[in-house]
């Protein structure tokens, strides 16, 4: 013999059978408990391997154009890599990238970038440290660049040889100026920011060059004028001496012909007169 339960009968004898199973009381579980329960539950190599996911797309995807990242490569303040030819796209036509605003937002001009140049392992092509021969991927050692030059390195090329100047061109760098790329703990991020923050505090973009080209523009189109304005008034003075010169000579040539005139009237009265 079958017995049948109504949609309501069965309900309630879920519930009532869930109440006896001790759940805290009774109570049910709801979605977010079960969908949190779930997660907290995955294990740390699946842990790792979604973030290893994550930060392979990172290290070889420009987040602006969503193709993979080829050379040339420039970075932002925050470290993160992007395709020139997508940046300088981005800023002559902004229009074409549906979600350019949310992703580069600081990046006004080519000033808030700087070109990376990054050594490639001529056996391989990948993209190495020119100095420990460590593949620059996602997981692997930490690298970071001189925005003086754009040269890459791993961070333990830096504590190896402590010099100032650039292990690849002998240019000279500032230490507080290291930019760490797609840094991964709180102390690399906070301090990529606090960088930025000083530069525009010194009146310098990302890049080191000055924020305010346009007010050095202004001032040095008013240098010019006011050089125009001296070359100009010194222009009229001598013009004004020139002109007097020949006023002068004018008017002691028109004299002697004067005195000419009388001359000869004298002489001509004592020729008359004799």
């Amino acid at each position: 013999m079958t017995c049948a339960f109504t949609r309501t009968q069965y309900h309630r004898l879920d519930l009532r059978y869930i109440s006896n199973m001790g759940n805290d009381g009774g109570s049910i579980p709801t979605r977010r408990e079960l969908v949190k329960s779930s997660k907290s539950e995955r294990t740390s190599s699946e842990l790792f391997e979604q973030n290893l996911l994550n930060a392979t797309f990172i290290w070889n995807t420009c987040p602006l154009s969503k193709r993979q990242l080829e050379l040339p490569v420039v970075s932002d303040y925050l470290g993160h890599l992007y395709n020139k030819d997508s940046i300088l796209e981005w800023l002559i036509s902004p229009e074409n990238f549906g979600d350019g605003e949310a992703i580069v937002p600081h990046i006004k001009s080519v000033k808030d970038i700087v070109e990376l140049k990054i050594a490639k392992d001529e056996n391989t092509g990948k993209w190495i440290c020119p100095v420990t021969g460590k593949e620059l991927k996602a997981g692997g050692s930490k690298f970071q660049y001189l925005p003086e030059c754009g040269h890459v390195f791993a961070e333990s090329a830096f504590r190896e040889i402590d010099t100032d100047n650039c292990l690849e061109c002998g240019s000279t760098y500032s230490k507080a100026n290291i930019v760490t790329i797609n840094p991964t703990t709180k102390t690399d991020v906070e301090a990529n920011k606090a960088r930025l923050e000083r530069l525009i505090n010194e009146g310098l973009t990302h890049s080191l060059k000055s924020a305010s080209s346009k007010k050095k523009r202004k001032n040095g189109e008013e240098a010019n004028d006011k050089k125009t304005k001296k070359k100009s008034k010194a222009g009229e003075s001598i013009h004004n001496e020139e002109t007097l010169r020949m006023t002068k000579k004018v008017l002691e040539s028109v004299q002697q012909d004067m005195n000419r005139r009388k001359h000869s009237e004298a002489v001509q009265d004592l020729y008359l007169k004799a």
